[in-house]
């Protein structure tokens, strides 16, 4: 059967100050009045029955799942005691439904994507799922800008009509790189999407990282050492761990729009524009600038003067003033704060 797997353990940090350690991304209102978490179960329950959605989420975010979604079963939520980043995350869920189901075929999606074409999400969906017997078979998006925040997937040789072998993977490029990218035409965005046959994810990762394994295997027989071992689970992310060293890879081209809501920039590209590309969400007055956004959540009017590509942020809690360039370096600012 076929299942689905929801990552929303995520602290969101490139989101400071509206994103925190108790209201993350995914569980906020962001787009529409909708949190991302709410929007991804709904897109997925089109194809996969409720039943089979899983949801790894963090303990420090019970609260927050529980107003954002809540008529989410609780036993569909596995509940991570700390963040290991997402391999043990997906081994979990992996064992997880292996022990229920072991022929599943898993679909792993982030929870904070925006898709604005559902039905044609919903048929490449469907294609992936029928082609991922025997192998792990991941969403390359067409690239519709130079993006320096992304990874990217080299196509190789072709297996079936839009699908092909994964060539290689690409680390976010600089500029020219991913300019260069766009203009071979075989290179894709990596959207951290992908399904694949569980049988073959098992054995992946008991070659790759069978110290991952071996420790999640203990914790399904039983699950009450969960506090005990998940803390001591090595900290790398699936891509590292597994995609890319494993030769059942492969990309299917995913056609429709796609859009990782990872940083401020990203939210901007959702807001409408003036002539000059400035837009303002809640309470702004732009004056004289240029692509420029402003964002108040607290009701406090922001004001600017001949600024040019920046994000202005204003909370209840902190307000934050950056070049839109350097969206995705926020969480440098959150680490700092940490520190200091």
């Amino acid at each position: 059967m076929n299942w689905a797997v929801v990552m929303a353990g995520g602290n969101g940090t490139r989101f400071w100050p509206l994103s925190n350690s108790r209201h993350p991304k995914q569980f906020l209102r962001i787009l529409n009045g909708v949190t991302p978490a709410e929007t991804c179960v709904r897109r997925l329950s089109r194809i996969i029955a409720p039943e089979r959605i899983l949801l790894v989420a963090s303990e420090s975010h019970r609260n927050a799942l529980a107003e954002a979604l809540p008529d989410f079963p609780p036993e569909q939520v596995l509940w991570e005691p700390v963040g290991r980043n997402t391999a043990p995350c997906i081994a979990w869920a992996c064992e997880t439904i292996r022990a229920r189901d072991p022929h599943a075929i898993i679909g792993v999606f982030p929870s904070d994507h925006a898709i604005s074409d559902e039905d044609a999400f919903a048929k490449c969906l469907e294609k992936a799922y029928s082609a991922a017997h025997q192998k792990i078979v991941l969403f390359g998006i067409e690239p519709e800008r130079p993006e320096t925040g992304y990874g990217y997937i080299l196509e190789g040789a072709p297996i079936q009509e839009g699908i092909a072998k994964v060539a290689s993977f690409l680390e976010k490029p600089d500029l020219q790189t991913a300019e260069a990218y766009i203009a071979d035409g075989h290179y894709l965005w990596n959207s951290g999407m992908f399904i694949f046959d569980a049988d073959i994810m098992h054995d992946e990762l008991c070659r790759h990282v069978p110290q991952i394994a071996d420790k999640i295997g203990e914790i399904v027989k039983s699950p009450e050492k969960l506090p005990e071992i998940f803390p001591t689970l090595l900290s790398i992310s699936i891509d590292y761990a597994v995609m890319e060293h494993t030769a059942h890879a492969a990309v299917i081209r995913a056609a429709f729009p796609w859009d990782d809501l990872g940083t401020w920039a990203s939210i901007r590209r959702y807001a409408h524009a003036d002539a000059r590309g400035n837009a303002v969400r809640g309470s702004g007055s732009l004056i004289d600038c240029d692509d420029t956004f402003a964002f108040s959540d607290d009701g406090r009017l922001i004001a600017a003067l001949g600024l040019k590509n920046t994000v202005i942020v204003s909370t209840h809690e902190a307000v934050l003033v950056l070049d839109a360039d350097r969206a995705q370096d926020v969480r440098k600012i959150v680490e700092s704060l940490k520190n200091s």
